[in-house]
């Protein structure tokens, strides 16, 4: 395996992405292209970021004003090769 291939089977995997959130309104970048969401956090599978995510979103439920309750709920694990993620 060439040092190139190796590269781009570490590059794969999944990203957990979120809406940004706009402090100035109070609320979330829902509408915005999924390439200028914030990436939270790189998986090397699918399984693990859907775990991850839903952990998260169970520990932010506990504060029932916060915007993040909501971000999370949006959040999506999608592959790091999606091309959703590269903006136009």
């Amino acid at each position: 395996m060439r040092f190139r291939d190796s590269a781009a089977i570490v590059l794969a995997g999944w990203i957990l992405m979120a809406p940004s959130v706009d402090c100035a309104r109070q609320g979330l970048q829902r509408e915005t292209p999924l390439s200028e969401w914030e990436q939270v956090d790189n998986f090397t599978a699918q399984e693990s970021c859907e775990n991850y995510r839903s952990i998260v979103i169970e520990a932010e439920k506990s504060d029932s004003g916060n915007v993040y309750v909501e971000r999370y709920s949006y959040s999506i694990c999608t592959q790091a090769d999606d091309p959703r993620l590269v903006g136009k």
